[in-house]
């Protein structure tokens, strides 16, 4: 509730020119994650504010002209709500891709410390050889090779990028842009 009353009075305020919804937003989990309310910042109400910008912008419209919070608050508690459910949906997702792949690693490759390299490429979408080098995971020929490996499974996707490869989790790619 109280995050819910902060947001509305940084918009009420509306301190810069632009981007006072992404302020906003930000303020929203920020205010979570100190208050220990949740323990990561992954929380982002966005997706619910934009596909009901309407509400929103109702919702704040009428506090500042009836004073009419409970309809504010009641749009605030269920954007948490379904934003929750849909962040533990995919959360999930992204553990089952992960098992799943560590097993299709260990049951069709000879990879050694299969379980790190499956770490590495669960840190986010897009991984280089370099980012298995400068984490110790392995050296730069056993990186490259390995890389390769998963590009020629269908695990990873290779892309170059300004004279650099990049190898992307499709997998967890299309989990987050769900």
């Amino acid at each position: 509730m109280k995050m819910a009353i902060g947001h509305y009075q940084f918009e009420a305020i509306h301190p810069f020119r632009d981007e006072n919804g992404r302020t906003g937003r930000i303020f929203n989990i920020n205010y979570l994650t100190q208050k220990g309310l949740i323990d990561y910042p992954i929380l982002f109400l966005t997706k619910f504010i934009i596909d009901n910008k309407e509400d929103y912008h109702s919702g704040l419209a009428g506090i500042t002209q009836r004073g009419s919070w409970k309809t504010w608050l009641m749009y605030m508690l269920k954007a948490v709500e379904v934003t929750s459910n849909l962040t533990y949906d995919k959360i999930n997702d992204i553990i089952s891709a992960k098992e799943a792949i560590l097993n299709a690693i260990e049951a069709d490759t000879d990879i050694q410390r299969p379980d790190q390299l499956v770490n590495a490429i669960f840190t986010q979408p897009f991984t280089r050889v370099k980012h298995l080098i400068d984490s110790r995971t392995y050296a730069e020929n056993t990186s490259r090779r390995y890389l390769e490996l998963l590009t020629k499974m269908g695990i990873l996707e290779k892309r170059e990028v300004s004279k650099g490869f990049y190898y992307l989790n499709l997998k967890l790619h299309r989990i987050l842009s769900e």
